[in-house]
């Protein structure tokens, strides 16, 4: 019989028996999906309970990324060529031919007010579309699995930022669609070198992705612009930068963590 926890956070359990064997299993179904038993490994105690052993103490430790609070950044991008469109400087990135150029600030000084967490542009010239992202706000901050923790350009404890927002999507150079009011989600790595540094190849380039469709019930199924490597919206696969910089910044956030 399983009784509340205490005031140190332990749960006691009432056996039928105090003289057995047992195999203690922790329910993986109530867990995320993502979840790692750190110990014990195979998410199972056996022990053996005997007239002098009538008790014992089991620790579990269960760890997940629902465990570990967004941490806080902001970022900022730009810096190949200056657009007259948006009077800005624009990174470039070229997937599959087409030439994309992005760049603005989101949630500057990570700050929501003014502006609503900043603003994006993205200039597709392919496809005669301009994106502009008004309303935004962080989803996540991290590490890039596989590659070094953290930034050098400037120096931060996280090497990527998501985020998601509303905006608008029209067209330009001729292309007369306006599409309204629509819904976007990005990813930015800042790998410490950009391309316009001269890297042309490898895991130090700064990497994008960015989606943007009209339903957000439906984000998969009305898709009105991506940039990715498999052209597959589902899934996050960030293209590189060709040209310019993407960096993240921690100054006047609370408490980064150290690493």
């Amino acid at each position: 019989m399983l009784t509340p926890a205490d005031t140190e956070g332990y749960y006691y359990i009432g056996l039928p028996d105090p003289v057995d064997s047992y195999t203690e299993t922790l329910n993986a179904s109530t867990l995320p999906s993502d979840a790692i038993f750190v110990q014990p490994p195979g998410a199972q105690y056996d022990f053996t309970l005997t007239n002098d052993v009538r008790w014992v103490t089991r620790d579990w430790l269960v760890d997940s990324d629902v465990c570990h609070p967004p941490g806080k950044c902001w970022m900022t991008g730009g810096g190949v060529k200056f657009s007259n469109l948006t009077g800005t400087d624009l990174a470039e990135a070229k997937p599959h031919g087409p030439m994309h150029n992005m760049g603005g600030n989101v949630f500057p000084s990570c700050d929501p007010d003014p502006g609503e967490g900043g603003q994006w542009n993205h200039v597709a010239h392919s496809d005669k579309l301009h994106f502009l992202g008004r309303v935004i706000h962080t989803v996540n901050c991290g590490n890039v699995p596989g590659i070094e923790p953290g930034s050098e350009s400037p120096v931060t404890p996280y090497n990527y930022i998501e985020y998601e927002g509303t905006g608008s999507l029209k067209g330009i150079k001729g292309n007369k669609v306006d599409h309204g009011s629509v819904h976007f989600f990005a990813r930015v790595e800042d790998r410490n070198e950009p391309g316009s540094r001269g890297a042309k190849e490898g895991v130090d380039i700064d990497r994008y992705f960015i989606h943007v469709f009209s339903d957000p019930g439906d984000p998969h199924g009305t898709t009105l612009l991506l940039v990715d490597v498999d052209g597959e919206s589902s899934t996050v696969d960030p293209v590189t930068i060709t040209g310019g910089n993407l960096q993240l910044h921690i100054s006047s956030c609370d408490n980064p963590p150290a690493f």
